[in-house]
């Protein structure tokens, strides 16, 4: 179920990562969720102990023989070819439970299934789930073997997370029904009527946050500053451009859409499906506005498989684990020292938003996302919902 872009979402509502694009509310979120998941599976026979270097990890990882997964689909960002060339190299098996959860799901997963064989040893969450994760004590300390590469802005301090991905919010159109918009200002084009959309509500949802967060960049806003943003969507909304949809690709697909924001990866993504019923798809981010964030990789609390777990962290930030994300569209978090170094093909360079956008780029604090959301979650529903 996809909470709709300009409607009031019920908290009964299941939150999926298609859907929210893994919610991104912290506290609030999960909050809403409560108890979604519950337990159940056996206890692990006797408690895993980490390996102290990579080689022993890899050892522990090898008897362990899986890493248990959550809410990451096959077609998010490449993680089916992550999971291939994981399994290629060291054997070890990714089964993935609940792929569609939320990033509230998650936490709510590791605290319902803890010390089980079922418990998530590693989780991908939303930027503002970090905190609540610490807090709550669901996540330990891991520095792989590449963390001094990784960028400060994408990894905690002291190793409690690191995020090994990001993407930057693009404009999708079917141009099959219309043309593509060139700017912030096209949007409001009397063209484009019941035409545009966010893939959720803002309110609930990670990538429509940072749709609202461009609008706000493109508007004199900042990532201190997101109220531009609002105020830009308020006039879409007025103007009777906004569009309600169930999902992002099958609004492209069928027309209930035809200008839709999502993170770049999702595009990708979509690809196939959106050939399968002739949509032409064009895609693009606009010079103002250039808004990117990250999900973060962190293991779990006393994993059942501490190794496999760190090992599956190492893999994503490897080289061979950052040329994955960038054939799915997602910008590995060591990007700028791997095409420095020619280490990303010419195929996965290709698949990724050009290196002018990357750069451009800056990621909001905690406490920067946490102050937007609640101006959100304070004004949407009457300037934007309501209309």
């Amino acid at each position: 179920m996809n909470p709709q872009a300009i409607s009031s979402a019920s908290p009964s509502l299941a939150v999926s990562r298609r859907g929210l694009m893994r919610g991104a509310l912290g506290l609030a979120g999960l909050a809403a969720v409560g108890g979604a998941l519950a337990a159940c599976g056996s206890t692990p026979n006797g408690a895993a102990t980490a390996g102290t270097n990579l080689a022993e990890i890899i050892a522990g990882a090898q008897k362990e023989g899986k890493v248990q997964l959550i809410a990451v689909p096959g077609d998010w960002a490449n993680y089916k070819g992550q999971f291939e060339g994981f399994k290629k190299k060291y054997g070890i098996e990714t089964p993935v439970a609940n792929p569609d959860a939320s990033s509230a799901d998650e936490l709510t997963a590791v605290k319902n299934l803890k010390g089980q064989d079922t418990q998530p040893d590693v989780i991908d969450i939303g930027y503002s789930f970090t905190k609540p994760a610490i807090d709550q004590k669901l996540i330990e300390a891991y520095k792989p073997s590449n963390f001094e590469e990784i960028p400060a802005d994408l990894k905690d301090p002291d190793g409690m997370w690191v995020g090994a991905y990001y993407g930057v919010v693009q404009i999708g159109t079917n141009t099959t029904i219309v043309e593509s918009p060139k700017s912030w200002a096209d949007l409001l084009d009397p063209k484009y009527k019941g035409k545009i959309a966010l893939p959720g509500d803002p309110r609930k949802g990670a990538s429509s946050i940072a749709a609202v967060y461009a609008a706000a960049l493109a508007h004199g806003g900042s990532l201190d500053n997101i109220q531009p943003g609002i105020d830009f969507f308020e006039k879409l909304a007025k103007s009777g451009n906004l569009a309600s949809i169930t999902s992002p690709v099958s609004a492209l697909s069928t027309g209930q859409a035809a200008v839709v924001f999502d993170w770049n990866y999702n595009f990708l993504g979509m690809a196939g499906e959106l050939a399968k019923s002739g949509a032409k798809l064009e895609t693009q981010v606009f010079s103002e506005g250039v808004f990117g964030n990250y999900y973060a990789q962190p293991v779990t609390t006393k994993s059942p498989r501490p190794n496999a777990a760190r090992l599956w962290v190492d893999w994503l930030t490897s080289d061979e684990g950052s040329e994955q994300f960038a054939l799915g569209g997602a910008v590995p978090a060591r990007f700028v020292q791997l095409k420095a170094a020619g280490k990303l093909s010419a195929e996965a360079l290709a698949k990724l938003p050009s290196a002018d956008v990357i750069a451009k780029i800056k990621f909001p604090t905690i406490a920067q996302g946490a102050a937007a959301s609640a101006l959100i979650v304070d004004q949407w529903g009457q300037k934007v919902a309501a209309l």
